[in-house]
């Protein structure tokens, strides 16, 4: 009889012992592979690159990125996922746009919906993950400088330009006077140095081999489809590729919430918000 009860106990303890050791395999199975719960902020990015806001004019600024990130910080989300459209612009403010990216603290991922292309391409370097549609256009690294030179008119007319200056380059890129050959050199020059730059910042922040640095410093567009193959972008896809792009990242599962500023209004917006103004303070602009 003594045997045949500690027969049973000794079952019974057993079998407690591997429900419990089942119960806690189930416990930690769960624990590994159901995902928290979060938020992933959308910031829409779309226009020209452009240093500050104008009240004749829509673009992104730097300061619209510092506001955005900060709306997204009070909603506390767990990543930030940029939809950009936008071929470019200024070059130091699209350098700007990286650095306010690339220094915020939660996981960030950029998708570039019709165009995300030189100017735009460089600031969603700062981003962890860049997404783009195989249709989208992106690359374009490179720098163009421009500006409209009408001597012949002022002739034309009979308008003479009297030019007094201290230092025989000090009138490079006036639009009053027609360029010597020198001077034009000059120019090309200073906007090779920031086109190598642009190039350098590419290949260091893709990892880019010499061959794919030497297709994508021509400062040709691509699509979508050709990024990825260069390693210009990481994945292809939409929106929910984006998102799925932000959750590997934090390893949550996200939902996405819209980060926005509070639109201001004010006279100048409502009679020339359609306006555009394309002449910079400067005769010469280089953009990028």
């Amino acid at each position: 009889m003594k045997k045949t009860v500690l027969f049973l106990a000794t079952v019974l303890l057993i079998s407690g012992a591997a429900a419990f050791s089942f119960q806690d395999f189930i416990d930690r199975f769960q624990g590994e592979f159901q995902q928290e719960e979060g938020k992933v902020g959308i910031v829409q990015l779309s226009g020209n690159i452009v240093p500050e806001a104008s009240g004749f004019s829509a673009g992104i600024t730097p300061q619209d990125i510092r506001d955005l990130n900060q709306k997204a910080e009070e909603q506390n989300v767990d990543a930030i996922m940029y939809e950009i459209n936008s071929g470019g612009g200024a070059v130091v403010a699209s350098k700007d746009l990286k650095r306010n990216i690339d220094a915020v603290d939660v996981p960030t991922v950029c998708r570039f919906r019709d165009v995300g292309a030189s100017g735009a391409y460089l600031a969603a370097l700062g981003c962890d993950s860049i997404v783009a549609d195989s249709a989208s256009i992106t690359g374009s690294i490179g720098v163009t400088s421009s500006y409209i030179e009408f001597s012949d008119l002022m002739d034309d007319i009979g308008v003479s330009y009297v030019n007094i200056t201290a230092g025989d380059r000090k009138e490079l890129g006036s639009p009053f006077q027609e360029p010597t050959e020198e001077q034009k050199e000059v120019l090309a020059n200073k906007s090779q140095l920031i086109g190598d730059e642009f190039l350098t910042e590419v290949s260091e922040g893709r990892n880019l081999t010499a061959n794919q640095e030497e297709r994508v410093g021509t400062g040709e567009i691509f699509l979508g489809s050709e990024a990825e193959e260069l390693g210009l972008v990481d994945s292809l896809g939409g929106r929910t590729a984006a998102i799925d792009e932000a959750e590997n990242l934090t390893n949550m599962n996200l939902q996405p919430v819209r980060v926005q500023r509070t639109p201001e209004f004010n006279l100048l917006s409502l009679f020339f918000g359609g306006l555009e103004i394309g002449a910079g303070d400067s005769p010469l602009e280089a953009v990028m």
